[in-house]
């Protein structure tokens, strides 16, 4: 699914503070939803387009008093199931929907409520990112078997994306388990660039196996 799929995205967005947690456009998220704001959070976000972001927070801050508590790039993500238990608390599953920026916040408590913009990817040869794509594929399949850390069901679900952006952000949200090396290959917006740093992991992943 690219990420300038159908769904609008929204010009303000619910902000989830987590800390070391980053969600990638193409990816998933389950959370368990218990602390009150974030369950006023989650009524406002199914009572609208059923969307809010994972807002990654900056190290070293107070996440409840700092003005500017989280990573300004982040995923937009919508709510694909929820299920709200008798006690009401709630799990749910959010997927990734695209890479936006944070400009300011239009809301700050009971929680966070963002002016958001969407980050558009972009790919400046289109054959060097079809190759680099298929190589990463072809490196995460090596990685496939008893023991190493990626599923069947990955694998072949790889294999069925054909948008070189989205291969990268299934992979990262995969294989990247360092809270420093998810954000930062958030935030770049080349998808040529992103492979690269995705193969070279892989391949370091090889190594290591």
């Amino acid at each position: 699914m690219p990420e300038s799929e159908a769904v609008r995205i929204p010009d303000h967005a619910p902000v989830m503070v987590l800390g070391g947690a980053t969600l990638f456009p193409h990816g998933y998220m389950p959370l368990f939803i218990f602390e009150q704001r974030y369950r006023d959070m989650l009524t406002y976000a199914l009572e609208r387009q059923r969307m809010f972001c994972i807002g990654h927070a900056l190290p070293n801050v107070d996440t409840d008093d700092h003005p500017d508590p989280v990573h300004r790039i982040t995923t937009i993500g919508l709510i694909r199931a929820c299920v709200t238990h008798p006690d009401g608390t709630s799990h749910l599953m959010l997927s990734g929907l695209q890479r936006v920026e944070i400009l300011g916040w239009e809301q700050t408590a009971p929680f966070r409520i963002a002016t958001i913009v969407p980050q558009a990817c972009h790919i400046d040869d289109p054959a060097v990112v079809r190759h680099l794509a298929l190589e990463v594929v072809d490196l995460c399949g090596r990685l496939c078997g008893d023991g190493k850390p990626m599923t069947a069901q990955l694998r072949d679900h790889l294999k069925g994306i054909h948008d070189p952006s989205a291969i990268a952000d299934v992979v990262a949200q995969s294989f990247l388990n360092d809270p420093c090396d998810r954000q930062r290959i958030l935030e770049i917006l080349s998808v040529e660039d992103r492979l690269r740093y995705l193969s070279r992991h892989l391949s370091q992943l090889l190594v290591d196996s």
